[in-house]
């Protein structure tokens, strides 16, 4: 199902898409100022935002607690379960009070910005990705996806497979 909602949004924003295989062509050589796309699929409308792997926690905000072992563990329980019995089982325990700290900490990380959230491990990896990405003549891009909390997607589309679709459907007059 995720990679078939990717491939929706690659279509969705292939023009946009196109401009950003475009710039990343002109990078010979990786570094931090090379642009990647973020898609924000949290509306009915997707939205691409372009913007430099080294600036990407612009947009995407680092969290300090989703990446916490017990977190994930939350995670992938109310993933499960629904968010109340998860709440409710990881309330009691030997943990309970670390789960609460955390708990607390991750609403108002929440709370204080509007923007999507990832794990500081998430975006290290994207960076780390977006290497090699380049290295296999590829765009690196996000996807957010709705949910709540929601769903973030890492991915990469070859910058051949961008441009050519521009020009099948006529949205380019030139290729790279």
């Amino acid at each position: 199902m995720e990679k078939r909602r990717i491939q929706a949004l690659v279509k969705e924003c292939s023009a946009g898409l196109f401009e950003l295989a475009c710039q990343v062509s002109a990078y010979r050589d990786w570094d931090l100022n090379l642009p990647v796309g973020v898609i924000d699929a949290r509306h009915d409308k997707a939205n691409l935002i372009v913007t430099s792997v080294g600036t990407i926690n612009s947009v995407l905000r680092s969290s300090s607690t989703i990446g916490n072992p017990l977190m994930k563990r939350f995670f992938e329980r109310f993933s499960r379960v629904g968010l109340e019995q998860a709440r409710q089982e990881f309330s009691h325990g030997d943990q309970a009070e670390a789960f609460a700290e955390l708990w607390e900490t991750y609403l108002e990380e929440r709370r204080s910005g509007g923007q999507p959230m990832w794990s500081v491990e998430d975006s290290t990896a994207f960076v780390m990705q977006s290497r090699c990405s380049h290295r296999d003549r590829e765009v690196a891009c996000v996807a957010v996806l709705c949910g709540d909390p929601h769903a973030i997607v890492t991915f990469s589309v070859p910058i051949r497979f961008l441009t050519s679709a521009a020009e099948d459907d006529g949205s380019a007059g030139s290729s790279v």
